[in-house]
């Protein structure tokens, strides 16, 4: 199979895998929602937000490291594989150190145990992590997808049931412990092909890894902690129960990226990688990726900012007003952050950890301090801080990072998301006025979503037609690469 052919069977495949994934996700919410508190939530977020900075040591950049190195043997494989294992059992151990000191700092009993079950996610996945960056450099989408599906459906089963039998909080936990499990069990049947890791960790054959790895650790910490100070500094400051109101609308932004990215970074930056020779058609390549991202993504955002109280009401319930207000900002945050997804998957292609490192680090000096600012009026100062800040860094993202690693102007890298962004708008305005037509919230919502989608649709033949033509062409199996 050629590389275009095995790039849209990847796309078609991923998405496939995210859209199921996303409305499971999108049902466990609903449900949890109205069987768990917004207290539950802020400490589901902290445990998360931490767990976020472990899992960067647990990677160690060591997948990203090999999907960028072409040739690696197989006692290469074999230490990288213990490595990650071995550190993913200390960081464990670590959990099990830190934790009752955690649940001091923010007065939460419960979160030493919360971070012990989550440590064990972290050790299932570590175990499993190997064979799915080698099935996903390979190209082998086809099998990801069945194996990421499956494990869904067992661990939101485990994780409803849980929460019916009264778990509480616990529930989130258990099933993600089910996911992990039934995700590495499988990966190792269905993807290892035979393949089983020799007993050695030498250092020295790895040394190139570890190098690129470093990197990546250094900016994996830096962007984590851009991403996650709101979470970690709001739940001192303002509380368990504000936080749990400010993260689950942030967190369904999260979901809607959650969707799309994982199309973007685990096709395209492999895909990438194979062109990052050619400088012309690494361009290319990148910016119908932002272009396609941007036209998939942009109107759901425009429809989430508009139709707030409505989405609100319907996926979390009415108990869940106070985010209400904080779901328009979050949708316009999420909606800018997403035109810097795909530069993460243009750094590793080119081998550029250190630059996407430096750039970290310099928001790291910017972000703390402008939360922390945002934090003294509440939950919407820290909304309206996290928006600010992306809507800054979107000119510095192309001049530092887009324009020197592929060569694209400032004017065809902004062209490629405001077409879409103009139509989006045109589209969410005429489904909010047609709506206002009708009472209630699921009216309200499937008729600015229809109508609007179809003006979106229509709009998208005249003015974004390199979009529809690429979605035929995924359907057709064909590639406009």
């Amino acid at each position: 199979m050629t590389l275009r052919k095995q790039t849209f069977s990847g796309v078609r495949w991923t998405t496939f895998s995210a859209f199921g994934r996303a409305g499971l996700q999108l049902a466990q919410i609903t449900i949890l929602a109205r069987l768990l508190t917004p207290a539950d939530f802020g400490l589901i977020a902290m445990v998360i937000a931490i767990m976020a900075f472990l899992q960067i040591f647990a990677d160690a950049g060591i997948s990203n490291a090999i999907i960028h190195y072409r040739d690696i043997s197989q006692n290469q494989l074999s230490s990288l594989y213990w490595l990650n294992v071995g550190v993913s059992t200390s960081l464990v151990l670590m959990l099990a150190i830190i934790g009752p000191w955690a649940a001091v700092w923010y007065r939460q009993p419960d979160l030493r145990y919360l971070l012990l079950l989550a440590g064990l996610v972290l050790m299932l996945n570590a175990l499993g992590q190997q064979i799915r960056v080698v099935a996903q450099k390979k190209l082998r989408f086809s099998g990801l997808t069945k194996i990421e599906l499956i494990a869904a459906v067992a661990g939101f089963t485990s994780a409803v049931c849980a929460a019916f039998m009264g778990a509480g909080v616990y529930s989130l936990f258990v099933g993600s412990i089910v996911t992990a499990g039934a995700g590495c069990l499988l990966v190792w049947g269905w993807l290892a092909d035979g393949w089983r890791p020799q007993v050695r960790l030498q250092l020295k054959e790895i040394r190139p890894f570890l190098a690129f790895g470093g990197y990546m650790v250094g900016n994996n910490l830096a962007n984590t902690f851009n991403m996650q100070v709101d979470v970690l500094l709001g739940g001192k400051i303002l509380g368990i129960h504000a936080i749990g109101a400010y993260s689950v609308p942030k967190d369904l932004n999260l979901r809607i990226a959650g969707v799309i990215n994982p199309i973007v970074t685990q096709v395209g930056l492999p895909v990438m990688a194979k062109a990052q020779s050619d400088p012309s058609r690494l361009k290319r390549i990148y910016l119908q990726t932002l272009r396609m991202t941007s036209s998939v993504t942009f109107p759901i955002y425009v429809t989430l900012a508009i139709f707030a109280p409505e989405v609100v009401h319907l996926v979390l319930g009415k108990k869940w007003a106070a985010s209400i207000p904080l779901l328009p900002l979050f949708a316009c945050w999420a909606l800018v952050r997403s035109t810097g997804s795909q530069i993460g998957s243009l750094l590793m292609a080119r081998g550029r950890a250190d630059l996407s490192f430096k750039w970290n680090m310099v928001w790291l000096g910017i972000t703390p301090p402008v939360i922390w600012l945002g934090s003294h009026y509440g939950v919407a100062g820290m909304a309206v801080a996290m928006t600010g800040l992306v809507v800054a860094g979107y000119w510095p993202n192309w001049y530092f990072l887009v324009r020197p690693l592929c060569g694209a102007r400032f004017g065809e890298y902004s062209l490629q998301m405001l077409v879409p962004l103009i139509i989006s708008i045109v589209g969410g305005t005429v489904g909010y006025v047609c709506a206002n037509l009708f009472v209630g919230d699921l009216p309200r919502l499937m008729t600015g979503m229809i109508l609007g989608g179809l003006v979106y649709i229509g709009l998208s033949l005249w003015f974004n037609r390199i979009w529809i033509e690429a979605m035929k062409e995924l359907v057709a199996e064909r590639s406009i690469l």
